[in-house]
């Protein structure tokens, strides 16, 4: 199968939903049209094959799902709703259309329109997906909006990584309503709590651990990432697992039964 025969089978194949995208796969761009009083909210992230996954504990079709589900889960950080993505896909020419299934399957479960992208062949797979979603105006949940006092949540159980991940599209509306601010949960809970607390310029008191996965350690519920719950806060008593509170203090700083933890977690160039 050559590359017109496989963008004309993804083309055939690729979700659609709604009137805001009016031109999607077959040109050179994209058309959008925004509603008012809207933001649109983009995100890019990239799934890669011997990085993010593995054949053989992956199927392509498995790949291609977490590929789309990992851009997703930061659109559910912000309090959007998910519009559009664009699939810029390089891998072995067998390798393409179960890839895509995988994707195409995301993308109808979650109402999101396959747009476009990029193709081209590769002896491995490497996956960059665009996507986009809306806010209403000003009401995206960023990292930088915690204030001392509030509640720290987690919204499920840590600790092992998910071939195919649940973002948590349906907490959208919640956290436009309680939330201060939100961090999607892919690096390891210490290592994005930091984050957040960084953005925010705030310290964490902590008083619970995270509760782990059955079959999970302790460390690898504080530790792991690709769990793809939220991390937020909130000056609201809310039916999450609350770990404790937000701080006045040294920005980033994390404090556990009054001892200081390491921001441990998955940094690539560590």
């Amino acid at each position: 199968m050559n590359e017109r025969e496989l963008v004309a089978w993804i083309q055939k194949r690729a979700p659609h939903f709604g009137q805001r995208v009016s031109v999607s796969i077959g040109d050179d761009c994209a058309v959008y049209r925004p509603g008012l009083n809207e933001d649109l909210v983009l995100t890019t992230d990239f799934c890669n094959e011997g990085r993010h996954f593995n054949l053989g504990d992956y199927t392509p079709a498995d790949a291609g799902f977490k590929a789309l589900a990992r851009a997703l889960s930061d659109l559910a950080a912000m309090a959007a709703t998910p519009d559009f993505a664009l699939v810029s896909l390089a891998a072995p020419a067998d390798r393409v259309r179960e890839f895509m299934t995988g994707v195409f399957r995301c993308a109808k479960k979650y109402k999101v329109t396959i747009a476009g992208g990029d193709l081209t062949k590769s002896d491995r797979i490497y996956c960059d997906i665009t996507c986009a979603g809306l806010v209403p105006r000003g009401r995206a949940i960023l990292r930088s909006g915690a204030q001392p006092g509030d509640n720290i949540y987690v919204t499920g159980p840590l600790g092992f990584w998910k071939t195919r991940p649940v973002p948590r599209l349906d907490l959208v509306e919640l956290l436009r309503a309680k939330a201060t601010a939100a961090i999607d949960l892919s690096d390891g809970l210490l290592m994005d709590l930091e984050r957040l607390l960084f953005a925010s310029q705030v310290s964490a008191s902590l008083t619970q651990a995270p509760r782990a996965q059955r079959g999970a350690t302790q460390r690898q519920a504080w530790q792991e990432g690709e769990s793809y719950e939220l991390l937020f806060t909130s000056p609201h008593k809310l039916p999450f697992r609350a770990l404790g509170q937000v701080t006045r203090g040294q920005a980033g700083a994390i404090y556990y039964d009054r001892q200081r933890l390491t921001a441990a977690g998955w940094d690539p160039f560590r």
